[in-house]
Protein backbone atom coordinates (compact mmCIF):
# COMPACT_ATOMS: atom_id res chain seq x y z
CA UNK A 1 0.00 0.00 0.00
CA UNK A 2 1.27 3.59 -0.72
CA UNK A 3 0.83 6.50 1.29
CA UNK A 4 0.91 10.13 0.97
CA UNK A 5 0.31 13.53 2.95
CA UNK A 6 -0.49 16.10 1.12
CA UNK A 7 0.44 19.53 1.71
CA UNK A 8 -2.21 21.25 -0.02
CA UNK A 9 -5.89 20.80 -0.66
CA UNK A 10 -5.20 20.95 -4.40
CA UNK A 11 -2.70 18.38 -4.02
CA UNK A 12 -4.62 15.98 -2.38
CA UNK A 13 -7.37 16.20 -4.59
CA UNK A 14 -4.70 15.52 -7.80
CA UNK A 15 -3.49 12.45 -6.04
CA UNK A 16 -7.36 11.00 -5.73
CA UNK A 17 -7.60 11.37 -9.04
CA UNK A 18 -4.46 9.89 -10.58
CA UNK A 19 -4.33 6.80 -7.80
CA UNK A 20 -7.14 4.05 -8.45
CA UNK A 21 -9.08 3.21 -5.79
CA UNK A 22 -6.83 5.48 -3.13
CA UNK A 23 -8.12 7.10 0.00
CA UNK A 24 -8.77 10.17 2.08
CA UNK A 25 -7.31 9.52 5.59
CA UNK A 26 -8.01 11.79 8.57
CA UNK A 27 -8.90 9.75 11.61
CA UNK A 28 -8.80 6.20 9.81
CA UNK A 29 -11.42 4.80 12.47
CA UNK A 30 -13.43 3.61 9.26
CA UNK A 31 -11.13 3.10 6.90
CA UNK A 32 -9.73 0.16 9.42
CA UNK A 33 -13.19 -1.16 10.48
CA UNK A 34 -13.04 -5.02 10.24
CA UNK A 35 -9.66 -5.24 9.15
CA UNK A 36 -7.10 -3.79 6.42
CA UNK A 37 -7.62 -0.15 4.86
CA UNK A 38 -10.21 -1.31 1.90
CA UNK A 39 -7.90 1.17 -0.10
CA UNK A 40 -4.71 0.92 -2.25
CA UNK A 41 -3.55 4.24 -1.07
CA UNK A 42 -3.90 6.37 1.63
CA UNK A 43 -3.80 10.68 0.72
CA UNK A 44 -3.12 11.56 4.66
CA UNK A 45 -5.13 15.24 5.30
CA UNK A 46 -3.50 16.02 8.48
CA UNK A 47 -1.04 18.33 7.38
CA UNK A 48 -4.08 20.11 6.05
CA UNK A 49 -4.69 22.33 9.01
CA UNK A 50 -8.35 21.69 8.88
CA UNK A 51 -9.07 21.17 12.45
CA UNK A 52 -10.32 23.56 15.17
CA UNK A 53 -13.63 24.49 16.50
CA UNK A 54 -14.38 28.14 16.10
CA UNK A 55 -17.47 31.07 16.75
CA UNK A 56 -17.28 33.24 13.96
CA UNK A 57 -20.04 35.97 12.75
CA UNK A 58 -23.00 33.72 14.56
CA UNK A 59 -22.15 30.08 13.53
CA UNK A 60 -19.99 27.37 14.87
CA UNK A 61 -17.10 26.00 12.34
CA UNK A 62 -15.92 22.92 12.93
CA UNK A 63 -13.12 22.12 10.59
CA UNK A 64 -13.02 18.69 9.36
CA UNK A 65 -10.08 17.13 11.55
CA UNK A 66 -11.79 18.13 14.62
CA UNK A 67 -12.11 14.69 16.83
CA UNK A 68 -15.67 13.72 18.24
CA UNK A 69 -13.71 14.04 21.81
CA UNK A 70 -13.47 17.60 20.76
CA UNK A 71 -16.94 18.85 20.04
CA UNK A 72 -17.87 16.65 22.96
CA UNK A 73 -15.84 18.82 24.88
CA UNK A 74 -16.51 21.56 23.49
CA UNK A 75 -18.70 24.14 24.92
CA UNK A 76 -19.06 26.21 21.54
CA UNK A 77 -20.86 23.92 19.86
CA UNK A 78 -24.77 23.37 20.42
CA UNK A 79 -25.52 21.51 24.00
CA UNK A 80 -27.56 18.62 21.56
CA UNK A 81 -24.30 17.90 19.35
CA UNK A 82 -22.06 17.93 22.21
CA UNK A 83 -24.23 15.20 23.95
CA UNK A 84 -24.73 13.07 20.78
CA UNK A 85 -20.28 13.28 20.40
CA UNK A 86 -20.22 12.12 23.81
CA UNK A 87 -22.27 8.65 23.16
CA UNK A 88 -20.20 7.82 20.50
CA UNK A 89 -18.69 4.30 21.16
CA UNK A 90 -15.56 4.81 23.44
CA UNK A 91 -13.14 7.49 24.31
CA UNK A 92 -10.07 5.86 22.19
CA UNK A 93 -12.11 6.36 19.08
CA UNK A 94 -13.69 9.77 19.90
CA UNK A 95 -10.10 10.62 20.30
CA UNK A 96 -9.36 9.12 16.38
CA UNK A 97 -12.80 9.88 14.69
CA UNK A 98 -13.06 13.15 12.96
CA UNK A 99 -16.35 15.15 12.10
CA UNK A 100 -15.14 15.16 8.48
CA UNK A 101 -14.56 11.36 8.38
CA UNK A 102 -18.11 10.69 9.94
CA UNK A 103 -19.62 13.10 6.94
CA UNK A 104 -17.27 11.47 4.48
CA UNK A 105 -17.80 7.97 5.22
CA UNK A 106 -19.56 4.69 4.13
CA UNK A 107 -20.30 3.48 8.19
CA UNK A 108 -24.05 2.15 8.14
CA UNK A 109 -25.13 4.53 11.33
CA UNK A 110 -24.11 7.53 12.72
CA UNK A 111 -24.49 9.73 16.11
CA UNK A 112 -23.71 12.93 15.00
CA UNK A 113 -25.23 13.26 11.21
CA UNK A 114 -29.32 13.26 12.53
CA UNK A 115 -28.24 16.21 14.83
CA UNK A 116 -26.60 17.87 12.34
CA UNK A 117 -29.24 17.60 9.74
CA UNK A 118 -31.42 18.97 12.59
CA UNK A 119 -29.22 21.68 13.03
CA UNK A 120 -29.42 22.68 9.23
CA UNK A 121 -26.01 22.20 8.91
CA UNK A 122 -23.55 23.13 6.23
CA UNK A 123 -20.48 21.44 4.11
CA UNK A 124 -17.92 23.11 3.37
CA UNK A 125 -15.69 21.16 1.07
CA UNK A 126 -13.06 21.77 -2.06
CA UNK A 127 -13.68 20.26 -5.30
CA UNK A 128 -11.94 21.31 -8.40
CA UNK A 129 -10.05 23.74 -7.43
CA UNK A 130 -12.00 25.65 -5.05
CA UNK A 131 -14.05 25.51 -1.85
CA UNK A 132 -17.81 25.58 -1.90
CA UNK A 133 -20.81 25.00 0.19
CA UNK A 134 -23.42 23.28 0.54
CA UNK A 135 -26.44 21.84 2.98
CA UNK A 136 -25.32 18.95 4.62
CA UNK A 137 -28.15 16.67 3.12
CA UNK A 138 -27.53 17.92 0.13
CA UNK A 139 -24.12 17.04 -0.04
CA UNK A 140 -24.44 13.38 0.98
CA UNK A 141 -26.17 12.76 -1.55
CA UNK A 142 -22.86 12.74 -3.54
CA UNK A 143 -20.69 13.17 -1.58
CA UNK A 144 -18.16 15.02 -4.16
CA UNK A 145 -14.52 16.79 -2.59
CA UNK A 146 -12.69 16.84 0.58
CA UNK A 147 -14.42 17.88 3.76
CA UNK A 148 -12.86 21.18 5.12
CA UNK A 149 -15.26 21.98 7.58
CA UNK A 150 -19.14 21.59 9.22
CA UNK A 151 -20.98 24.65 9.71
CA UNK A 152 -23.50 24.99 12.14
CA UNK A 153 -25.24 28.25 11.28
CA UNK A 154 -28.89 27.95 13.04
CA UNK A 155 -28.41 27.96 16.51
CA UNK A 156 -31.56 29.41 17.79
CA UNK A 157 -33.46 26.20 16.31
CA UNK A 158 -35.13 23.67 18.89
CA UNK A 159 -33.12 20.88 18.65
CA UNK A 160 -33.35 17.56 20.55
CA UNK A 161 -31.19 14.21 19.53
CA UNK A 162 -31.40 10.74 21.42
CA UNK A 163 -29.94 7.15 20.02
CA UNK A 164 -31.24 3.66 21.82
CA UNK A 165 -27.85 1.52 22.44
CA UNK A 166 -27.79 -2.07 24.25
CA UNK A 167 -24.95 -1.14 25.93
CA UNK A 168 -22.81 1.93 26.59
CA UNK A 169 -19.85 1.18 23.88
CA UNK A 170 -22.22 -0.47 21.38
CA UNK A 171 -23.04 1.11 18.76
CA UNK A 172 -26.50 2.83 18.79
CA UNK A 173 -29.43 0.83 17.17
CA UNK A 174 -31.78 3.88 16.16
CA UNK A 175 -30.75 8.06 16.82
CA UNK A 176 -33.58 9.77 16.27
CA UNK A 177 -33.19 13.57 15.75
CA UNK A 178 -35.69 17.02 15.59
CA UNK A 179 -35.07 20.08 14.81
CA UNK A 180 -37.05 23.36 13.84
CA UNK A 181 -37.91 27.00 14.49
CA UNK A 182 -40.59 28.89 15.78
CA UNK A 183 -42.48 32.29 14.69
CA UNK A 184 -44.93 33.89 16.26
CA UNK A 185 -45.51 30.10 17.77
CA UNK A 186 -46.15 28.17 14.89
CA UNK A 187 -43.06 25.67 13.67
CA UNK A 188 -41.73 26.66 10.43
CA UNK A 189 -38.52 24.88 8.68
CA UNK A 190 -38.89 21.48 10.66
CA UNK A 191 -36.33 18.65 9.99
CA UNK A 192 -36.69 14.96 11.37
CA UNK A 193 -33.75 12.83 10.48
CA UNK A 194 -32.86 9.46 11.85
CA UNK A 195 -29.63 7.44 11.60
CA UNK A 196 -29.69 3.31 11.23
CA UNK A 197 -33.59 2.84 10.23
CA UNK A 198 -32.75 1.48 6.63
CA UNK A 199 -29.77 3.87 5.88
CA UNK A 200 -26.83 5.67 7.51
CA UNK A 201 -29.37 9.37 7.16
CA UNK A 202 -33.14 9.15 6.62
CA UNK A 203 -35.24 12.45 6.31
CA UNK A 204 -38.89 12.42 6.47
CA UNK A 205 -40.54 15.08 4.09
CA UNK A 206 -43.99 13.55 5.28
CA UNK A 207 -43.06 14.67 9.00
CA UNK A 208 -41.65 18.09 7.63
CA UNK A 209 -45.19 18.60 5.89
CA UNK A 210 -47.37 17.20 9.02
CA UNK A 211 -45.29 19.88 11.23
CA UNK A 212 -44.52 22.91 8.92
CA UNK A 213 -47.42 25.88 10.08
CA UNK A 214 -48.64 24.56 13.52
CA UNK A 215 -48.79 26.01 16.60
CA UNK A 216 -46.05 23.98 18.71
CA UNK A 217 -48.49 22.75 21.59
CA UNK A 218 -50.91 21.39 18.74
CA UNK A 219 -48.21 18.87 17.22
CA UNK A 220 -49.29 15.71 18.50
CA UNK A 221 -47.05 12.43 18.69
CA UNK A 222 -49.02 9.96 17.03
CA UNK A 223 -49.78 11.71 14.33
CA UNK A 224 -45.84 13.25 14.05
CA UNK A 225 -44.74 9.16 14.07
CA UNK A 226 -47.50 8.27 10.94
CA UNK A 227 -46.32 10.96 9.09
CA UNK A 228 -42.24 9.89 9.86
CA UNK A 229 -42.77 6.78 9.21
CA UNK A 230 -44.54 6.95 5.52
CA UNK A 231 -41.16 7.82 4.66
CA UNK A 232 -38.51 6.62 6.79
CA UNK A 233 -38.15 2.67 6.08
CA UNK A 234 -36.77 0.39 8.18
CA UNK A 235 -34.95 -2.44 7.67
CA UNK A 236 -33.94 -5.14 10.14
CA UNK A 237 -30.46 -6.58 10.94
CA UNK A 238 -29.30 -9.28 13.68
CA UNK A 239 -29.66 -6.82 16.68
CA UNK A 240 -32.95 -4.95 15.51
CA UNK A 241 -36.24 -6.31 13.40
CA UNK A 242 -37.70 -3.72 11.42
CA UNK A 243 -40.33 -3.49 13.24
CA UNK A 244 -38.63 -2.90 16.74
CA UNK A 245 -37.05 0.06 15.05
CA UNK A 246 -40.24 1.08 13.74
CA UNK A 247 -41.12 1.51 17.72
CA UNK A 248 -37.92 3.08 19.03
CA UNK A 249 -38.78 5.68 16.34
CA UNK A 250 -41.87 6.14 17.49
CA UNK A 251 -40.94 6.47 21.33
CA UNK A 252 -38.24 8.76 20.38
CA UNK A 253 -40.30 10.99 18.90
CA UNK A 254 -42.96 11.14 21.53
CA UNK A 255 -40.05 11.79 23.75
CA UNK A 256 -38.81 14.71 21.35
CA UNK A 257 -41.58 15.93 21.15
CA UNK A 258 -42.49 16.48 24.51
CA UNK A 259 -39.16 17.68 25.47
CA UNK A 260 -39.02 20.47 22.98
CA UNK A 261 -42.96 20.79 24.58
CA UNK A 262 -40.86 21.59 27.94
CA UNK A 263 -43.14 18.84 29.38
CA UNK A 264 -41.39 17.41 32.26
CA UNK A 265 -43.42 13.87 31.85
CA UNK A 266 -44.40 12.49 28.89
CA UNK A 267 -48.30 12.67 28.31
CA UNK A 268 -48.13 8.76 27.52
CA UNK A 269 -47.93 8.45 31.53
CA UNK A 270 -49.35 11.14 33.55
CA UNK A 271 -51.53 9.92 35.77
CA UNK A 272 -55.35 10.16 35.53
CA UNK A 273 -57.28 12.35 37.65
CA UNK A 274 -59.44 11.36 40.18
CA UNK A 275 -62.64 12.09 40.89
Amino acid sequence: MEYYAAVSLKQAEDLKKKIAGSAYFAGGTVLNWRGEPAANALIDLKDLKLGGIKASGGKIIIGASATIQEIAESRAVPKELAKAARCFTGINVRNMATIGGTAAGKFFISNLLPVLAAYNAEVEYYLTGAKKTLPLTDWLKNKKGIVCAVVVGHLKRKVKVLQEKISAMDFPSIVTAMGFELRAGKITKPVVAVSGAGGVLSISKKAEVYLTGLKLLSAEAGKLSAAALKDIKTTGNIKVSARVKKRIIESHLTAILNALMKRTVPFLFLKPKLK
